[in-house]
């Protein structure tokens, strides 16, 4: 973050597992005991082994009387260890499903609780986003792998430490100070294939973006008309070049910088092992002990190269879960009051010199001042960039004005309770949504308070013009949509029907529609507001439209360009003043033959 000194790697690695961990242990903390228990008892039976193979093999060496003892043993300890390992894989994967499941719940939650598009709408957002959606798939079950990976190798390395150091004090020290430089140089470079991907997260998206338009269904005929495949695949094939490059040249710095390392971590166990050998000659060493000696220092050299390994994964994954935790305290751009004003019942709407930059520096309202009485029809018109899509964020709260306010009953609308405010609303977009969902759901998702309101599903359904869709559909309101899980699919107009369905289904006291009709014709457009507006009565309804004959039933009609309001008026009014509505209106008559 801007302003903030960058954590040591190892500072970050402590924070970001220690955090991980607490959020582990609340998915559940009896899952958890219980793994700690078995990475334990695993980590301590390789060292078992090895005694018990020190003790039989002294014990036949010495003609001693119980070696079969020492056999069962050896055998019991094989026989937990192969109990142990089905056991910890299962529930290594109970833990990391449900660990995975939270972590993108986490994402989910932290996604509702942005309550404006200011941060949505931000590119940055999207390459965060790229980031946390691939790894929210693998790096919870990576995490609880390496920890467990992690934590049995240390346990086994801690033991055989003790117990090589009975024979040779200096020796575990020697093997865990040749470690060191390796444990280092892995973390680093894992750190700099994290923070490369990172880098890499733009032209990874824009990859992932090409090849969905190239294999999809939205835009397969477009595709196939205009022959996009090949150049398409260049734009991936370009991409993907940048990103190769940028992850080959972390590799191979890695690979070098960890020659000197590797081969200091070598020649110590190497070492080691000449001093068994030479003390075995000499006869310093029992039989039993050299055995001991020899599997202890190839044991921990395996496990000391796994506990480095083992680091260098988990500070890879810990990097992921920091962008995680930095990214669930994004502090969202639209807040809520610190104590919030219930919203008047039939507010009257007032935009006072309302002005508003986008984050990127564009100037999209100025100066714009209006006021809705309650109940009232207003449509909004003007070129595309007039600022109407605007205007329709900030009355609905997913951005606050720069300048000036906007005033709900006589009450800021900063001030209200932010969620009551919307549940008042019912919407349209320009983008609206195509739900993989049934019919019905699709119409009931706009208040899930009555999705299972079928007779008032319905009536939203046929207001909205889809009442002979419904009659021919076998299974009605059950009729599952869209193609992505084997359901329906519609029509252009008929999802921007089903959308406006969505709409009227809301008990809203405002309803807004943002150029719902693009996918209609004239004359469906023109059966569609008629029906609108004896639907709107009795509540404030704001249109945004391109076509102008379509806003002559409004009550009033708002003329934005260039960000500012120019004219108002009903429609007889604006084409007797002959402004900027007359020109439009004079050259859509002359487009449409009106």
């Amino acid at each position: 973050m801007t302003g903030t000194k960058k954590p040591a790697p190892t500072q970050a690695l402590a924070w970001n597992v220690a955090r991980a961990l607490e959020l582990l242990w609340g998915v559940s903390p009896a899952g958890v005991g219980v793994l700690a228990l078995l990475i334990a008892m695993q980590g301590a039976l390789p060292v078992a082994t090895i005694v018990i193979s020190q003790r039989l093999i002294d014990e036949l060496a010495g003609g001693g009387q119980n070696p079969l003892f020492w056999v069962a043993a050896w055998a019991g300890v094989q026989l937990l260890g192969g109990l142990l390992g089905p056991l910890d894989r299962m529930l290594r994967g109970e833990l990391a499903d449900r660990f995975t499941a939270t972590v993108n719940l986490r994402l989910m939650e932290k996604a509702g609780e942005l309550a404006g598009l200011g941060i949505v709408e931000n590119p940055a957002y999207h390459d965060d986003l790229e980031v946390l959606s691939q790894g929210a798939r693998s790096y919870p079950l990576n995490l609880i792998v390496n920890l467990v990976f992690l934590a049995r190798d240390a346990v086994t390395l801690i033991a055989l430490a003790l117990l090589l150091a009975v024979y040779a004090p200096w020796m575990p020290f020697l093997l865990l100070a040749a470690a060191l430089p390796l444990a280092r140089s892995l973390v680093a470079q894992r750190e700099a294939s994290y923070r490369a991907l990172v880098g890499a997260s733009p032209d990874a998206r824009e990859m992932n973006y090409h090849g969905r338009v190239a294999l999809g269904l939205e835009h397969a005929a477009e595709v196939r008309l205009w022959n996009l495949a090949g150049w398409l695949a260049d734009r991936y094939r370009q991409r993907f070049g940048r990103v190769f490059a940028r992850m080959q040249r972390v590799r191979r710095e890695a690979l070098w910088r960890s020659l000197l390392p590797l081969a200091l971590f070598y020649l110590a166990a190497g070492f080691s092992l000449g001093w068994a050998v030479r003390a075995a000659a000499a006869g310093a060493l029992s039989v039993g002990a050299v055995v001991l000696v020899l599997q202890g220092i190839a044991r921990m050299q395996n496990s000391a190269q796994g506990v480095v390994e083992s680091l260098g994964y988990l500070f890879e994954r810990s990097l992921f879960f920091g962008h995680l935790f930095r990214f669930l305290e994004a502090e969202p751009q639209v807040r809520p009051p610190a104590r919030s004003r219930p919203v008047p019942e039939r507010p009257e709407i007032v935009f006072e010199n309302v002005g508003f930059v986008y984050p990127g520096g564009l100037r999209a309202l100025e100066g714009v001042s209006f006021r809705i009485p309650y109940g009232q029809t207003v449509a909004l018109v003007g070129e595309n960039g007039a600022g109407k899509t605007t205007l329709v964020k900030l009355l609905l709260r997913f951005y606050d004005p720069g300048e000036g306010r906007i005033l709900v009953g006589g009450v800021d609308l900063r001030e209200l309770d932010l969620a009551d405010w919307r549940r008042r609303v019912g919407a349209v977009f320009q983008n609206f949504g195509h739900y993989a969902f049934t019919l019905g759901e699709n119409v009931g998702l706009a208040d899930l308070a009555r999705l299972d309101d079928e007779k008032a599903i319905t009536e939203a359904a046929r207001a909205a013009g889809l009442g002979e869709l419904l009659d021919h559909l076998p299974a009605g309101l059950k009729t599952p949509l869209g193609r992505e899980f084997g359901g329906g699919e519609l029509s252009g107009g008929e999802w921007q029907k089903l959308a406006i369905a969505r709409a009227l289904f809301r008990r809203a006291e405002v309803l807004v529609l943002d150029e719902p009709t693009a996918a209609l014709d004239a004359r469906a457009e023109h059966r569609l507001f008629s029906s609108f507006a004896k639907l709107a009565r009795g509540r404030t309804a704001l249109l945004i439209s391109h076509r102008l004959a379509s806003v002559r039933e409004a009550d009033r009609i708002l003329v934005l360009k260039a960000g500012r309001l120019v004219e108002g008026g009903s429609h007889d009014e604006l084409l007797a003043k002959g402004g900027e509505y007359a020109e439009l209106w004079r050259l859509q008559a002359e487009r449409y033959g009106e």
